[in-house]
């Protein structure tokens, strides 16, 4: 798990963002050792006031979960296990190959009409290389940095994730289960790309994170989790 550990730490200090510019539409690809995130301009301030009586702790793999149409779904579960959910992966992405203990981007998966919904992180935990179709969850995403933007079929879902926080919730939601010791990053209107003002939360405890953004219209339009170290 070491071994595993600082593999991972030199992938988040070098791995590439790749986002493509237009109300938070993420490119779908597959390129290792990566994180999507968006790349409007804002500036980051770290969070100072104290967050009391929070409900998790960022330290609990327990927490890291989604809940999609009543099916659980955890860091360390099988990917194949989002067909549990009424989920499939696409067919193109099963066969990419994972090099030992290292994930892909977050891909997308689809709803039973072949609509993208929401994203996985592939992970590889093993001491070989693996392909898609057996990687592990290492991380999830759903959203958009503008809430009008997120399709019918993503809301749809009705997922949860820990505390029961949904997209749509509020800030105050947020901070009841989370607390107040957050990274904040701000990012202006952009008129020109349709693109809010919004600003991102992000809980972060090692290899583990929670992110949340929301929007002008004070609701919860992103979700973001990772749990690399769920073995631990």
């Amino acid at each position: 798990m070491k071994n595993k550990i600082v593999v991972l730490a030199t992938m988040l200090i070098f791995g590439t963002s790749l986002y493509i510019t237009g109300c938070g539409k993420a490119a779908d690809t597959s390129a290792n050792n990566s994180k999507a995130e968006n790349s409007a301009e804002g500036k980051s301030e770290e969070g100072k006031e104290e967050g009391a009586g929070t409900e998790v702790s960022l330290k609990d793999n327990d927490i890291y979960f989604v809940k999609i149409n009543g099916k659980e779904l955890k860091a360390g579960d099988k990917l194949s296990d989002v067909e549990g959910a009424g989920l499939k992966q696409k067919e193109s992405n099963l066969e990419q190959e994972i090099p030992v203990n290292r994930y892909l981007l977050a891909q997308f998966v689809l709803d039973a009409n072949d609509n993208e919904v929401c994203k996985f992180t592939p992970l590889n935990s093993t001491d070989s290389k693996i392909s898609v179709k057996d990687a592990v969850i290492g991380g999830f995403e759903v959203g958009d940095v503008c809430y009008k933007n997120i399709s019918e079929a993503t809301l749809a879902l009705d997922l949860e994730v820990a505390g029961g926080i949904k997209l749509g919730s509020s800030y105050e939601d947020m901070v009841k289960v989370f607390g107040k010791e957050y990274n904040e990053t701000k990012f202006d209107a952009d008129e020109k790309y349709e693109i809010p003002a919004h600003v991102a939360y992000t809980y972060s405890a090692g290899f583990k994170s929670y992110s949340f953004t929301i929007d002008d219209s004070d609701r919860i339009t992103k979700i973001e989790w990772n749990d690399f170290d769920f073995d631990e």
